[in-house]
Formats: C-alpha cells, sequence, structure tokens
C-alpha cells in the first residue's frame, strides 16, 4: 500500500513537471525570442534567445548587429531623417540641431558637440549612427554601442535616404507615407515652376568659399538635389556634362571660367568668409547678372541637404523663380 502512494506522488510530479505547473511562463517563449531581421528586408529569421530582438545590416565595417528597437539613439548627419520617420535621438552633433528646418521638432535632444565621445558615453546609447567614417571614430564609438556609419553620400536622392534609414530602422512603413506626401508637394511645385519657366532656360549653382568658387551638381551641396533632382531644373550643357553625368557633385573653378558655366539664371552662394566683388568685370560681364538674374541663397537655408530641407528649399526655390518671372514680365 505504501509503495502504490509513493507510485501516486511520483506519477503526480512527474505530470506537473511535464505541463510546467506553478511556473510563470515558458523561458523560451516568444518574449525572449530574437528575431535576427535583415535591415534590406528579408523575411525574419527567429531564434531562441533571452536576448532582445536583433536586426543586421552590412556597412563599409561588415555586418552590424543592433536593436531592432532601439530606444537611445545618438545621431551625426541623420537627424532630420529619424524625426520624420518618428524616431527621436537622445542625442545629435551640434551642427545637426542648429539645422533650421527642425527647430519645432528637437525639444529633448541633447547636444553631443562634435561627436564628443564623453558626452555619447554619458548618454548611454544602445544605437549610433554616424556619417563619419574615420576609422579611429568608428572604434571608439563602436565600443559604446552598436554603430552603422553611412558615410556622406551614401544616399543620392531624397527617397534613397528616407528608404534606407527606414529600412535600417523597421520604419518603412512610415518612409512610403512620408514620401508620398513629400512627392505630392514636389509635383505641385514642379508644376509651378513649369508654368512660368520657358522651354530651354538653364539654371547654375555657383559658390564662393573663402577664396575659392565652385560649380554645383545634383548632389547633396547647395540645393542641388532641389534644385536639379527634384524640381528638374535644366542646367547648362558643360555642368551636364561635366558634374551630374559623371555623378561629381561639385567641382572648383577660377572666377574667369564661371561665365563658361553659367546658366539664363544663377544661385550663388558666399560662404565661409566670402564676399563676391559684384563689380567684378568678369562677373559683371556674364548676362545672367547683367540682367539681375542672380539668386543669392542664404547658407543657413541652403547648406543642410536632408529630406525636409531639400522639400522647404523647392518649395523657396520656386517661389525666387516665380517672383523673378513676375518682376520681369511687369517690365
Amino acid at each position: 500500500m505504501l509503495t502504490s502512494k509513493y507510485r501516486v506522488i511520483l506519477t503526480m510530479l512527474i505530470l506537473c513537471l511535464i505541463s510546467g505547473c506553478g511556473g510563470k511562463g515558458n523561458p523560451t517563449g516568444n518574449a525572449g525570442t530574437t528575431g535576427e531581421t535583415a535591415a534590406s528586408g528579408d523575411k525574419p529569421q527567429t531564434k531562441v534567445s533571452v536576448q532582445p530582438a536583433t536586426r543586421k545590416v552590412d556597412t563599409i565595417h561588415g555586418e552590424i548587429k543592433y536593436p531592432a528597437e532601439p530606444k537611445r539613439i545618438v545621431v551625426d548627419a541623420y537627424l532630420p531623417t529619424l524625426l520624420l520617420l518618428g524616431e527621436k535621438p537622445v542625442g545629435a552633433t551640434a551642427k545637426d540641431l542648429e539645422n533650421v528646418h527642425i527647430q519645432d521638432m528637437i525639444d529633448g535632444i541633447e547636444s553631443t558637440g562634435e561627436n564628443a565621445t564623453e558626452k555619447i558615453l554619458e548618454l548611454n546609447p544602445d544605437l549610433i549612427i554616424s556619417a563619419n567614417s574615420d576609422p579611429e571614430v568608428f572604434e571608439k564609438l563602436s565600443k559604446i554601442a552598436p554603430t552603422i556609419i553611412l558615410p556622406y553620400e551614401t544616399y543620392r536622392s531624397v527617397h534613397e535616404e528616407v528608404e534606407g534609414l527606414g529600412a535600417i530602422l523597421g520604419k518603412e512603413e512610415e518612409a512610403k507615407e512620408w514620401l508620398a506626401e513629400f512627392d505630392e508637394k514636389i509635383e505641385a511645385l514642379r508644376a509651378k515652376v513649369n508654368g512660368v519657366v520657358e522651354e530651354g532656360e538653364t539654371f547654375s549653382i555657383f559658390g564662393a568659399f573663402g577664396k575659392t568658387f565652385y560649380l554645383y551638381g545634383d548632389g547633396i551641396y547647395r540645393g542641388g538635389l532641389a534644385i536639379y533632382k527634384e524640381l528638374k531644373l535644366t542646367p547648362p550643357e558643360r555642368i551636364q556634362q561635366e558634374l551630374i553625368a559623371t555623378g561629381e557633385t561639385y567641382k572648383e573653378v577660377s572666377m574667369e571660367v564661371l561665365k563658361d558655366y553659367a546658366g539664363d539664371y544663377i544661385f550663388f552662394d558666399e560662404s565661409n568668409g566670402a564676399e563676391m566683388d559684384k563689380s567684378n568685370r568678369v562677373w559683371t560681364s556674364i548676362e545672367a547678372v547683367s540682367q539681375g538674374r542672380v539668386f543669392y541663397l542664404d547658407a543657413k537655408r541652403f547648406w543642410p541637404y536632408d529630406p525636409i530641407a531639400v522639400l522647404a528649399q523647392a518649395e523657396e526655390v520656386t517661389n525666387m523663380i516665380v517672383s523673378q518671372k513676375e518682376k520681369e514680365n511687369a517690365k
């Protein structure tokens, strides 16, 4: 009889252990599963683990694993794009935070100065996104948190940047929605410009930086993305051939050859202490200059090249051209 009692107790204990009675959940269930999701959009590959879910992305430093849902991001150069995707970093560089186009969106984001390692460490990030391709910078930052380096000009258009960061952060839907609105606004601006610009009219982007002169193409400098890529304004043939067709985003030239690249209208930037001598004969010999067809750019508004800035620049450029055309027609 005693043996039978022990058998019953033993049987009950075995059944209890198998069914997990008295437990508070399965430690290897979904709550503790690591979902490794490739940022390129591959199907998730689930591995049983108690670690948080992660993603992975290929970078110039190889494959980087990082949290699928980072809570404390520190960013350099891509702050506006994160904001439009609904991600608010805990830290960003002082330069990022000076961007005039996002001043109503940056409350609560702390400055990391010029990417000060000590300040970044203090913010305790779980992901760092930076455009700085200096190997020493990557080495320092990657010791603090997973670091994704996306060098300047990794993305050559608004769509590339928003879709690229959207994939990295798992914000593909947010990227799609923002770009749909962006495209609608750009299409309206393009139609407005096309309504006043005559067929064959060309537009140049020049810059004086210190004592040096530059030509700009359809890249990230001086409104190039907005002027050429989005509004699709026509560049002079030499700018098309020497910069845009070759993928070059800027070219240093002497003041004497500016006239060879001048369009019917010129967008002009003066930066780093540069101040064009408006009475210089070389400058005044350019037809667009003598006709008063030069648009002087505000560096604070036209140096940023993020998607939010590009949209704002496209709006400003459209207004500049429409206003100029109204003046010309009124003569």
